[in-house]
């Protein structure tokens, strides 16, 4: 075994960076985790983050890779340019904190996903993938530090859908005796993870398209001048319309029991368009309110049978006070809130997620609860690539 690997196993407190481009593909966010232990004896000591959002430029880099019929050479040299942004904002976040970049002991980073059809998005004959890109051979080159990526691969390689994969994560940092939490991340996907007494019976999901449609409408309800809807002050502008909202929620993938988990290839932009081009009789603006109202409607329908005391939100839909509004008023009498008041960022929760899941995956811990993924056993996750000697 490496000599790097060995002294890292050997060192009880570290310093781990945890990276996450998620399907939104509007920034990157990075977490800095002061921790000791692994497996569920995990402890962790302090928490830095941060977000540097993507330029126009390289916003349209990434949005570019989801279009279909995509070439191998362009792929391929996507995820060497990921990873040397990835590496950079590695070495941005040391210089915000004033850290030197040689006291970061191990990065985690989720990279960027452009394809994920797990089993149950197989028609008969395909091959259930999941590709996420941003070489972590290229992170750990640049920063010197073991960087540990792929994370979704081995679940999959097993027949699991490869999500969700932050509930081993809500479980350590979460739980609470007592009560029936559930941990509400609305990113470009909505994903939740319900939290009881024991690692076991954690139910987790993909539950709705989160900010995806939202953020697909936003542009044009505001003439080009928005690409999200933020404070939920443009869905607010608009009216829900019942017929639409009711059609929405009519999906053949929220009637579908866990475990299950989805992405840009169900709710990107083809469904934005199709859903545009069905109702161009109404405004964009209610087009949009409806959007929102199908997104809160999807995750509350999702968890009514749960009895939960608390729902609390994270990601950039926590942002949209249409949004929130609307989970207020569908969830009571659970009470709703943002992850905040828990001691992690809003907008940084999953990369927090992927630093702890580095750890595991360094020490050979399995995390992937097969129960809420539907592989067929327990899987150690992600790939190790070491620094240059």
């Amino acid at each position: 075994m490496s000599q790097v690997l060995l002294r890292l196993l050997g060192q009880q407190r570290k310093q781990v960076v945890g990276l996450m481009s998620g399907t939104s593909g509007d920034g990157l966010d990075c977490a800095l985790i002061d921790i000791s232990g692994h497996g569920l004896g995990i402890e962790i000591h302090g928490v830095q983050s941060t977000t540097f959002p993507y330029d126009s430029t390289e916003k349209a880099f990434i949005h570019s890779l989801f279009k279909p019929g995509i070439d191998v050479r362009t792929l391929c040299q996507a995820s060497f340019r990921l990873g040397e942004r990835f590496a950079k904002g590695v070495t941005d976040f040391c210089s915000e904190l004033s850290l030197d970049l040689r006291e970061i002991d191990l990065i985690g980073s989720h990279g960027q996903t452009v394809w994920h059809q797990p089993p149950s998005a197989c028609q008969q004959g395909e091959t259930p993938s999941t590709l996420q890109i941003g070489e972590p051979a290229v992170i750990a080159a640049r920063t010197g530090a073991v960087t540990i990526g792929d994370f979704r691969v081995a679940d999959v390689a097993l027949g699991g859908e490869g999500a969700p994969l932050v509930p081993y994560c809500d479980y350590l940092l979460f739980r609470q005796p007592g009560r029936r939490r559930a941990l509400q991340n609305i990113g470009g996907i909505a994903n939740v993870s319900v939290l009881t007494d024991d690692v076991e019976p954690v139910v987790a999901f993909d539950n709705g398209p989160g900010n995806m449609l939202i953020d697909a409408l936003a542009p044009i309800v505001s003439d080009g001048q928005l690409d999200i809807d933020r404070d939920g002050e443009l869905s607010a502008r608009g009216r829900v319309l019942p017929d639409v909202l009711a059609r929405l929620l009519d999906d053949d993938y929220l009637r579908r029991k866990p475990p299950k988990s989805t992405g840009r290839e169900r709710y990107g932009l083809a469904f934005a368009q199709a859903l545009l081009h069905r109702y161009s009789q109404h405004k964009p603006v209610d087009l949009l309110a409806t959007v929102v109202a199908f997104t809160a409607h999807a995750i509350a329908g999702s968890l009514q049978d749960f009895r939960l005391d608390e729902l609390i939100v994270s990601g950039g839909g926590a942002y949209n006070r249409t949004l929130m509004a609307s989970l207020d008023r569908l969830m009571a009498p659970a009470s709703v809130r943002k992850v905040d008041s828990l001691g992690i960022d809003t907008d940084n929760k999953e990369a927090v997620a992927f630093a702890l899941l580095a750890v595991q995956a360094l020490h050979g811990v399995p995390a992937n609860l097969p129960r809420v993924t539907g592989a067929r056993g327990p899987a150690v996750l992600g790939k190790i690539c070491l620094p240059p000697l």
